[in-house]
């Protein structure tokens, strides 16, 4: 019998999920730059780019586990 090598793949969806909380720090961040008196438009920029990165590494983790998943659930289901 065939093992598959143990991949992190729990691991890694619960890092795509986390991301959500570094996000909202920059949501948070970004609503505290933007209710100062003098406002930062550089420090902004940084926010904004920083969330950008995130959620693009967030689509790829999410779209990654995804599609591995489905691959050895299809598989799985034609070894039967």
């Amino acid at each position: 019998m065939k093992r598959n090598t143990t991949l992190p793949i729990g691991r890694t969806a619960r890092l795509a999920y986390e991301i959500d909380d570094l996000r909202a720090a920059c949501s948070k961040a970004a609503t505290h730059l933007m209710n100062q008196r003098c406002l930062d438009e550089e420090e902004l920029d940084e926010c904004a780019r920083l969330d950008d990165a995130l959620a693009q590494a967030q689509r790829l983790l999410k779209i990654s586990v995804r599609d591995i998943m489905l691959s050895r659930l299809n598989r799985r289901s034609r070894a039967r």
